[in-house]
C-alpha cells in the first residue's frame, strides 16, 4: 500500500524483536521507519531525521516513554507521539495523553489497532500543520488571512474538538473506576446466586431475606454507577455536537455543573482545588446552552494550563441589580498575564503557550460566544499573582442572532 504522502516514523523500543516485527508492519503498510533501542539514541534520531510520528514503549531502561514524549515535544512540538504500554502501565499512558501524546496502545500490539492510532496521529499532525500555516499567514498579513479563512466557524469548532479530545483523555479512569465496580458487585451477585441455589432448602425466612436485601443494595450501586457513566458519555456526546444556536431560558448554576462535570477529572488530575459558588438568586439567562457551556470549559482549560503545578480555581456567580448583569467569575491563582499581553489574549490565534499546546482560539471563541449572547468579558490578572476572568450576561429574555 502506497501513502500519499513520505511517512516517516521512528520507532522506540528496548526490545529487539518487537521492533523488527513492528518494522515489517509500518514497511509494509508505506511507511518509511527507523528503529531507535533506548530514548536517548531516539532523541538523536529524532533530532536529525524529523520524523513526522514516533512510536516509543513507556516502560524502558535509562529514559522513559514519557520523557522521551517531553523532550520530543520541546524539541520539535508538531511531531505526533504514540506510547505503547503494557496492562500494568494504563495510568502512565492516560498521563502520556495530558502531555499530548496522540495516542496509547496496549501490548500484545494489535495491527489494527496500530493502523487506527497510525491514522488519529497523520490527521492530528496534518490538522496541526494547516493551523500552523493560518498562523504563519495571519503574521503576515491580516487581511490576506481573513480572505483565505473565509468560514472562521469551522475553526472554532476545531477548537471544540481539541477541547472534547482533552476532556475525553482525561475521562479514561474517570468511566473506568465506576465499571470496574459494576463488574465486581455483578460477580458477587452471581457467587451469592450459586451459593443460594445450592443451599435453598436450607436458608431460614431471615436468611433469605438478608440475601434479597444485599441484592436490592447491589443493584442500587449499579444503577447509580451506570448512570454516573451514562451521564459522562452523554455530556461528552452533547459537547461534540456541532449547533446551532439555540435560544432558551438557561438556569446559570446548571450550565456551569455541566461543564464542571466535564472537567472534573481532569480538575484532579492537575491537583486543581475547586471551590464553587452558585448564588442560588442569580436569575437565568437567556440563550444557547451549549455553546455557554463551550466557553466555560475554555475559560475552565485556560485556568488549568495557568496552573502548571496546581492551585486554587474560584468559580462564583452574583447578580447586581442597579447594572442588571449576572456575573460569573472563574479566578485562579496561576502564572497570571503581562500587562503587554493583556491587549491581545482575546485576538484570534493569539496565544502565550508553548508550540503545539495550544492554537490561540480557545479565549477568542469564548469571547464571541458571550458577545453573541449580549454579554463581555473582562480580565483582572498581574503577572505571578493568577488572573480573574469575569462573564457578564444580561438576565431574561434576549435576541441573540448568529452572524
Amino acid at each position: 500500500m502506497a501513502l500519499p504522502v513520505n511517512w516517516k516514523i521512528l520507532l522506540i523500543d528496548d526490545d529487539e524483536d518487537i521492533r523488527d516485527i513492528m518494522s515489517i508492519t509500518l514497511k509494509d503498510a508505506g511507511y518509511s521507519v527507523i528503529c531507535a533501542p533506548d530514548g536517548h539514541t531516539g532523541l538523536m534520531l529524532a533530532a536529525r531525521e524529523e520524523p513526522q510520528i514516533v512510536i516509543t514503549d513507556i516502560k524502558m531502561p535509562g529514559m522513559s516513554g514519557l520523557e522521551v514524549l517531553e523532550k520530543i515535544k520541546k524539541i520539535k512540538p508538531e511531531t505526533e507521539v504514540i506510547v505503547t504500554t503494557g496492562f500494568g502501565d494504563i495510568k502512565k499512558a492516560v498521563k502520556a495523553l495530558q502531555y499530548d501524546a496522540s495516542d496509547f496502545i496496549s501490548k500484545p500490539i494489535d495491527d489494527a489497532a496500530l493502523h487506527t492510532a497510525l491514522k488519529r496521529a497523520r490527521q492530528r499532525y496534518i490538522d496541526k500543520k494547516q493551523l500552523s500555516d493560518y498562523t504563519t499567514l495571519l503574521e503576515r498579513d491580516l487581511k490576506t488571512m481573513e480572505q483565505e479563512v473565509s468560514n472562521q466557524a469551522k475553526l472554532l469548532h476545531r477548537e471544540k474538538m481539541v477541547s472534547l479530545g482533552r476532556l475525553a483523555a482525561s475521562m479514561v479512569h474517570e468511566i473506568n473506576n465506576p465499571l470496574s465496580g459494576i463488574l465486581n458487585y455483578i460477580r458477587l451477585m452471581i457467587r451469592i446466586s450459586k451459593k443460594g441455589n445450592h443451599l435453598k432448602s436450607d436458608l431460614t425466612p431471615e436468611q433469605r431475606q438478608e440475601q434479597a436485601d444485599k441484592f436490592n443494595s447491589y443493584l442500587e450501586i449499579i444503577e447509580s454507577e451506570t448512570q454516573r457513566c451514562s451521564d459522562l458519555v452523554s455530556g461528552l456526546l452533547k459537547f461534540s455536537r456541532k449547533t446551532n444556536l439555540e435560544q432558551k431560558s438557561i438556569d446559570v448554576t446548571d450550565f456551569i455543573q455541566h461543564s464542571l462535570l466535564l472537567c472534573n477529572h481532569k480538575l484532579e488530575l492537575s491537583n486543581i482545588v475547586l471551590n464553587v459558588r452558585c448564588n442560588p438568586d442569580v436569575p437565568p439567562v437567556f440563550g444557547d446552552f451549549n455553546q455557554l457551556e463551550q466557553c466555560m470549559i475554555n475559560l475552565i482549560f485556560n485556568a488549568i494550563d495557568a496552573m502548571e503545578n496546581g492551585g486554587d480555581l474560584k468559580i462564583e456567580t452574583s447578580f447586581d441589580p442597579e447594572e442588571k448583569l449576572v456575573f460569573i467569575s472563574i479566578k485562579d491563582n496561576g502564572k497570571g498575564i503581562s500587562k503587554e499581553d493583556l491587549n491581545f489574549i482575546f485576538e484570534p490565534f493569539f496565544t502565550t503557550k508553548n508550540d503545539g499546546y495550544g492554537v490561540g482560539l480557545g479565549l477568542s471563541s469564548a469571547y464571541g460566544i458571550i458577545e453573541k449572547h449580549k454579554g463581555t468579558i473582562v480580565v483582572e490578572s498581574r503577572l505571578g499573582f493568577g488572573s480573574e476572568f469575569i462573564i457578564k450576561l444580561p438576565p431574561g429574555k434576549k435576541e441573540v442572532k448568529e452572524n
